[in-house]
């Protein structure tokens, strides 16, 4: 019995495994007749069935309408996982800084471009200049968005209890917002840290594994837990210990 509910599940994720890929396709010839926001739109539709597939579900936390703020806010989060990108793209619908490129190029054809587009950053956190290029490029994406969302610890390399850049407190006092800082909650994914430099090793673990849920939360009251006017030596130590103090 155990076997046929196994066979089962992992029929219904290949196919949703298939939709997701299905749509992802769909944009490219969007991209290439110039219907952006449909290729953005399908991406987003990508990333929520990809998620599904993996067996993940996403519940998004907030008690405040973060997504139409007057005043715009710049997004960070505790990154720990390579499916961040997914769940950004598809349930927060925010651009991003990312390193994504690196790794999922490999399984997506034309990956750079189709996140380009949808207003994400692409980060080789290896790479002075290209560090140097995101980083510009992040005015950019306020002055079109309003709004965008960064990693402060920058990869999966380097946790956000070890370090946090200055970046979103520079974005925020340029654009005289407040930091929004996302707490992401990953549940038992069943997923080794070697597991997160891999997608082919993601896929095959989370095929067939149980349903695991990642919480995205956000609350007005932490709008105020990381003031933007702090100075150079007081801000990374507020990320870390907002984060630390929030860990599971």
């Amino acid at each position: 019995m155990r076997f046929v509910l196994v066979a089962f599940r992992l029929f219904l994720r290949l196919c949703l495994l298939l939709s997701a890929y299905f749509a992802y396709f769909a944009q490219l010839p969007a991209l290439v007749f110039g219907r952006k926001k449909f290729a953005a739109r399908m991406l987003s539709v990508c990333s929520r069935q990809l998620l599904r597939s993996l067996g993940i579900n996403v519940c998004i936390r907030s008690d405040f309408n973060w997504y139409k703020t007057s005043n715009g806010l710049v997004h960070i989060y505790n990154h720990e996982n390579p499916l961040d990108v997914f769940i950004i793209q598809g349930y927060l619908n925010l651009p991003s800084i990312t390193t994504a490129g690196s790794h999922l190029g490999k399984v997506f054809p034309f990956f750079d471009r189709c996140v380009r587009n949808a207003g994400h950053i692409l980060l080789d956190h290896m790479d002075p200049a290209s560090r140097r290029s995101s980083f510009s490029r992040s005015f950019e994406t306020m002055e079109a968005y309003g709004q965008m969302i960064i990693a402060p610890n920058g990869s999966l390399v380097t946790s956000i209890y070890q370090r946090a850049s200055r970046s979103p407190q520079v974005l925020a006092r340029k654009f005289s917002t407040l930091i929004a800082p996302w707490i992401f909650s990953y549940g038992d994914l069943r997923m080794s840290r070697q597991d997160l430099y891999s997608p082919v090793l993601i896929l095959l673990k989370r095929l067939a594994a149980p349903v695991a849920t990642i919480t995205c939360s956000l609350m007005e009251e932490d709008l105020q837990a990381i003031p933007v006017g702090l100075s150079k030596e007081l801000f990374e130590p507020a990320v870390i210990s907002f984060y630390s103090l929030r860990k599971e």
